[in-house]
């Protein structure tokens, strides 16, 4: 698949030996994706709440070239900027244009991130999964749960219904109460999803690591940040996270070997603060520096870096079995998959978890996580 036609080129950067700007190669189709790792684009399509803006080339060569500035250390990174996505006649046509391109380069195992857009262009990362009948879990960092079909917000209620279906989980970490309805959240636990409100997560971002690790599309809407740290979100929020929570939610991201695309959306494109592309350009580096910092760890395939744990429940009538990192300190447990859905689920069997999960298996009691994992697959 030829890519370079679906984008426009962004400014050359000015290279410096040291910086990230020697490490980014403009993309053309004579370059083999297989010698990267990660590539930028940027999306200007905001048609669902807003008419489109035009002259955005400027801010995405501002943010562009304030990641070149940055500086990465103990690593080569092989990136790729791919430029400025052009959108289609309608937003069907971006849909799809830009579902083709994410799925051709999670074929060549490089990974998309994304800048720009309304965060309905995450269903466009599940439809690049889907043509690849590829079970897939989705984590957005959000203030909108994004499951109400009123709401111009909808792309997950637009996700479970599509059938067959190929979402094994949705997370969502940040949303507010408020901007959400009772009968959303009531669907959200039927379908055994994740749902952390902000005042769960505010101050212990380090909770919700094993979320993040767990997720193939990680999405993170700019209006989750309070406003007094980012102003240039399409809806500014007096509420919200912190900057550094969502730096360090992305470094998650890079870290998790299962993530395979992150969208960073939601930027107000009519105008953007010098501070704000700032700030989106230390998000990407941190995915960056995650991702050149991930281990291998897998404990179906290298138990011995694990130490094993077999917690007995309900007096010795089954057993929740653990695994610990002796290497990160990070968690996983066990799941069974029942019989009929070995192959569908087999990914699945093993978990992400936190030490708190295992306390609570200690205490004679189900981790909810273990519950809902378990739950979904019947």
């Amino acid at each position: 698949m030829e890519i370079a036609s679906y984008f426009d080129a962004l400014t050359e950067f000015s290279s410096e030996k040291t910086s990230l700007s020697s490490d980014i190669i403009q993309y053309s189709d004579s370059i083999d994706l297989k010698e990267f790792d990660l590539a930028i684009m940027y999306v200007p399509e905001n048609r669902w709440e807003l008419q489109g803006i035009s002259n955005v080339s400027e801010i995405f060569n501002q943010i562009n070239l304030s990641i070149g500035n940055l500086y990465t250390h103990d690593c080569e990174p092989k990136i790729l900027n791919l430029g400025i996505f052009k959108i289609g006649s309608e937003i069907s046509d971006t849909e799809a244009g830009l579902s083709d391109v994410i799925q051709h380069l999670v074929r060549q195992r490089v990974i998309p991130i994304i800048i720009g857009g309304g965060r309905n262009l995450t269903y466009t990362a599940y439809k690049a999964f889907e043509k690849e009948e590829q079970i897939v879990n989705l984590t957005s960092v959000d203030n909108y749960l994004n499951l109400d079909e009123s709401s111009a917000n909808d792309y997950v209620g637009r996700i479970i219904k599509e059938q067959p279906n190929y979402l094994f989980n949705y997370s969502n970490v940040g949303f507010q109460t408020y901007f959400v309805s009772p009968e959303e959240l009531e669907l959200a636990d039927e379908l055994f999803f994740d749902a952390y409100r902000l005042g769960s997560v505010r101050g212990s971002v380090a909770s919700i690591e094993p979320v993040i690790r767990n997720a193939e599309i990680v999405s993170c809407s700019l209006e989750v940040i309070k406003s007094s740290d980012f102003r240039s979100s399409a809806n500014p929020q007096p509420n919200g996270m912190y900057a550094e929570e969502v730096c360090q939610i992305m470094k998650y991201a890079g870290l998790a070997e299962k993530n395979k695309v992150v969208l960073i959306t939601d930027l107000n494109l009519s105008k953007v603060y010098s501070s704000d592309i700032m700030l989106i350009a230390e998000m990407v580096w941190c995915h960056i520096d995650g991702f050149y910092n991930r281990k291998s760890e897998i404990p179906t395939s290298n138990r011995d870096g694990f130490l094993k744990y077999r917690v007995p429940l309900r007096n010795d009538e089954f057993q929740l079995i653990f695994y610990k990192s002796f290497f990160t300190d990070r968690w996983w447990m066990e799941v069974p998959v029942p019989p009929q859905f070995a192959n569908k689920y087999r990914k699945h069997h093993l978990i992400p978890c936190s030490y708190e999960d295992y306390l609570v298996a200690t205490q004679d009691d189900l981790p909810e996580r273990w519950w809902k994992a378990y739950k979904k697959m019947l």
